[in-house]
């Protein structure tokens, strides 16, 4: 029986080889059972038998880092400043699971097991760009992590964001949107369990961290277009919080940095696909 889950792509398996992708629209759900956003574009693709779908997010302007008035906000989230995405992107729905990751790898690190649909960690960042290197190979589309812009944008909304920003993607009442120190029993839990964010996206708060793409860097006031971060570094960035971070840590803005050869028991991953 075919395992369905959240993400889109396509995967024909034929004579020991596994490629090929589709793209279609899809509003009725997101893969795992949970509606899709009404007027939502989507990309469903398959890895060995493993579906996963994916949102697209047009280009748009916004404020990166701490909301206005946020006296919660640390010095890492400052300045906040305007940043400009040029070029749409597709965005899974839900951090990668461990029955995707096992399908693309053959392997699966995770700490937490039991329940279908939970998402894979103790991953590092090797481990997940390694991962997307092959998920490119099996569906002949260009598959990699998010930027950090990117991952923020999305996070609020992205083209369909609310005109006042949020504490948490999705809202402000934490336990609506994600699984955290305070509701999780010390645990992660199946992925899309919790309120979506305005594009219908599940998880971009809590249950697991996610890697970004590039180096952890300062931020400076001035406006940019498409940023990458720096071009080297020591740190790679996590961002989302997760299962055993407390609230101030979840909210939307905040930015970790993490030795990119260390993975730990909240640390995973979601993916990008390139029109």
């Amino acid at each position: 029986m075919k395992k369905t889950l959240c993400l889109t792509a396509l995967v024909a398996v034929a004579a020991g080889l596994a490629f090929a992708s589709c793209q279609k629209e899809d509003n009725s759900s997101n893969g795992n059972g949970t509606p899709a956003p009404a007027g939502a574009e989507t990309l469903t693709l398959t890895a060995a038998d493993v579906e996963f779908t994916l949102v697209r997010v047009e280009p748009g302007t916004f404020r990166m880092g701490a909301n206005e008035g946020d006296d919660q906000a640390f010095d890492r989230e400052k300045p906040a400043h305007e940043v400009t995405l040029t070029k749409p992107y597709y965005i899974a729905t839900t951090e990668v699971t461990q029955e995707l990751y096992a399908a693309v790898t053959g392997g699966n690190p995770s700490n937490f097991m039991g329940e279908a649909g939970l998402p894979v960690e103790t991953v590092d960042y090797t481990d997940a760009v390694a991962f997307c290197a092959r998920l490119s190979e099996l569906t002949g589309r260009t598959v990699t992590l998010p930027t950090e812009a990117q991952w923020e944008y999305a996070a609020r909304g992205g083209h369909k964001a609310p005109a006042t920003p949020t504490l948490y993607a999705g809202g402000d009442d934490l336990d609506a949107v994600a699984w955290w120190s305070g509701n999780s029993d010390g645990k992660t839990h199946p992925v899309g369990g919790k309120a979506a964010n305005a594009l219908g996206l599940y998880d971009m708060t809590g249950n697991v961290l996610e890697w970004c793409l590039g180096w952890y860097g300062t931020y400076t006031a001035d406006a940019v277009s498409d940023p990458q971060g720096p071009s080297e570094g020591s740190y790679r960035v996590p961002r989302g919080g997760s299962w055993n971070i407390n609230a101030r840590f979840c909210r939307l803005s905040y930015r970790y940095d993490n030795s990119p050869d260390r993975g730990g028991l909240n640390l995973g991953f979601r993916v990008v696909v390139l029109p």
